[in-house]
């Protein structure tokens, strides 16, 4: 495990003090605000005038209930996620420049949030299942949405405490008294299955505990406010704890930051709350397996840009990607080669939070300003650090045993193999499969997600084309797809040169099938062995971007993004060639118009090997 339970738990019962407040920069500190860089100043204020200059986004009923009728949850969210950034842009821009038109466009945006008649997101909400088309201010649920919403509302009610109440008297206390009555009460009201047990949970339970501390802080007095924080430092701890020690989220690298990097979030509040009792603690005491989490995102990178791609998570970072969550947290565990990667991958990204999804709200954004403002971001990278990055020309093997992941990089391929089981969080059928990377670019994919919509996360999952088995590139024996469930799983074992796969409990049919993937200098091989390769039906999957074509007894894979080709040989066998139009925006923005399944059949049985390299 990544900490022992109670080990956080105890930190905060020893040092933890709420009185101490959290370190905001409010608006009434001018020397903070004045001071701020001119690009970033310029960022947020020609942003907010622009936005004013526009309707206020309306998520309507007709938006929410589709999520009952048709599946769709896009609709309202996007609305919904447009409607926050504005408001929190604005929140900004009347901290920068506190004039009444700045003041009145952050009011503006905060009551809206208070007439909204629920935090909580469509796809959430248990009022579908009592029948309802509407949503029941009676009966609030807690959710993502929820947290998020709370989060925004405290920390603007935080950073511009005294100019809100100045300008519209009794906006901050009604505030407060929807977010007691919608989130804080209820939260404390029952139990919540994202609260998770003492062995699952996922990232809903660090995600909303990192956006419930604030809340409490400022709407909450004792003793609500030391219940609702004592309660998130437990289900921190047991989220904690439950993690491998290896540090590997099953989730993949999109997910690192809305469940281990929101764990860090809320570690920054707590260690401020704690005199930096958690600092101390993750560098040299009893929290400094947090250092193995902190190493995740860097380590499944193939490329610059691109990640190991399994379970739900995307291959492609983002422009929104919040890479200084990732800078804080190594600076939490003192890690200044991570913070030299989050530092070098941040860029010059003028400021998180700026994009219309949910990968950083206004707490990060002001911790990030925060940072900005003192100069941490550049002094935690160490020239050292600086000039010998992990991610170097070639890059360390990875090996999380715990998921059964592997990568290695050699002769300018980087390949990803996947063992572990199918019922991992957000899970894809992948067992054995395999993703090629050339250059740094990615051509033989792990899809990844596509848009959510109500089946995603139904007993309908599997028929999602892209989560399953024959859309990875994987075994099919005699035919077979493989099914969801802990109970299917492949061992894996690192060899010289990469790893063996033992896919015999992958299959209900439970025959000997071993899967040895291996990468060097010279090129790809993989080789399988098992008792169905005779078999007429058994098939063996490839995936890869664009069109493969011809080539003698080959097969090349064109090469994208500025990468070369991969070409690819293979014992005797024959091929059928099937190719996808994209029309999927998640899924067409890390793989282009097209992506194709190439379908082997081996000529005999025993053994059968693929061979890749770069041309």
């Amino acid at each position: 495990m990544l900490i022992q339970r109670g080990a956080l738990r105890a930190i905060w019962s020893e040092h933890g003090d709420p009185e101490r407040g959290l370190p905001v920069p409010t608006a009434s500190d001018r020397a903070f605000w004045d001071g701020l860089d001119p690009r970033t100043k310029e960022t947020i204020l020609v942003e907010a005038d622009r936005l004013r200059e526009t309707a206020w986004p309306q998520p309507l009923l007709s938006d929410w209930a589709a999520y009952a009728r048709t599946g769709d949850r896009s609709a309202y969210e996007s609305a919904l996620f447009l409607r926050n950034r504005r408001t929190r842009v604005a929140v900004l821009a009347a901290a920068l420049d506190p004039t009444e038109q700045r003041l009145r466009e952050a009011a503006d945006g905060l009551w809206l949030k208070v007439e909204q008649s629920t935090w909580c997101w469509p796809a959430h909400d248990d009022a579908f299942s009592r029948g309802l088309r509407v949503p029941d201010p009676e009966h609030p649920f807690v959710d993502l949405g929820a947290g998020e919403d709370v989060a925004l509302v405290a920390w603007a009610a935080l950073l511009l405490g005294r100019q809100l109440d100045e300008h519209a008297p009794g906006l901050r206390d009604r505030l407060g008294a929807e977010a007691r009555k919608r989130v804080l009460e209820p939260f404390l009201a029952r139990e919540w299955h994202w609260e998770g047990t003492e062995d699952h949970v996922h990232n809903w339970a660090p995600w909303i505990h990192s956006n419930l501390i604030p809340a409490a802080l400022a709407f909450a007095e004792p003793p609500l406010r030391d219940r609702v924080v004592e309660r998130c430092v437990d289900g921190l701890d047991r989220y904690l704890a439950q993690l491998p020690a290896d540090g590997a989220i099953d989730e993949g690298f999109a997910y690192w930051w809305q469940g281990g990097g929101r764990s860090f979030d809320a570690l920054s509040l707590l260690d401020a709350l704690s005199g930096g009792s958690i600092a101390t603690a993750a560098r040299e005491g009893e929290l400094s397996g947090l250092a193995e989490l902190a190493r995740f995102p860097q380590r499944v990178q193939v490329g610059p840009g691109w990640f190991a791609s399994f379970a739900d998570a995307e291959a492609r970072a983002d422009a929104g990607t919040p890479w200084h969550v990732l800078l804080r947290a190594a600076m939490l565990c003192g890690l200044a080669d991570v913070a030299a990667f989050a530092r070098a991958e941040r860029g010059e990204q003028p400021l998180c939070g700026l994009d219309e999804g949910v990968h950083a709200g206004l707490g990060r954004m002001l911790a990030e300003l925060a940072d900005v403002r003192s100069g941490t971001l550049d002094a935690a990278v160490t020239p050292d650090a600086a000039q010998h990055p992990a991610s170097g020309p070639v890059r360390p093997d990875v090996f999380l045993a715990s998921i059964g992941l592997g990568i290695r990089e050699r002769g300018g391929l980087t390949v990803v193999a996947k063992g572990g089981h199918n019922g991992e969080n957000h899970n894809h059928n992948d067992l054995g499969s395999i993703a090629v990377a050339v250059d740094g670019v990615p051509l033989l994919p792990d899809l990844g997600r596509a848009e959510y919509r109500a089946e995603t996360f139904s007993e309908r999952r599997y028929e999602l084309w892209n989560m399953r088995s024959d859309w990875h590139s994987a075994p099919m024996p005699r035919g077979e797809v493989q099914l969801p469930g802990a109970q299917w799983r492949a061992a894996m074992d690192p060899v010289d040169g990469g790893w063996t796969l033992d896919l015999s409990a992958a299959h209900p049919a439970g025959e000997r099938w071993i899967r040895t993937v291996r990468v060097t200098e010279a090129g790809l091989s993989v080789r399988d062995e098992g008792d169905a390769l005779g078999d007429p039906s058994t098939r063996i999957v490839v995936v890869c971007t664009g069109v493969p074509e011809r080539d003698g007894d080959g097969i090349v894979v064109p090469g994208r993004d500025g990468s070369r080709g991969l070409r690819l040989t293979f014992d005797p066998a024959e091929v059928d060639v099937e190719t996808v139009d994209i029309d999927d925006r998640h899924l067409r923005r890390s793989w282009g118009e097209r992506v194709t399944r190439m379908l082997f059949r081996p000529a005999s049985g025993g053994s059968w090997e693929l061979r890749g390299e770069a041309r």
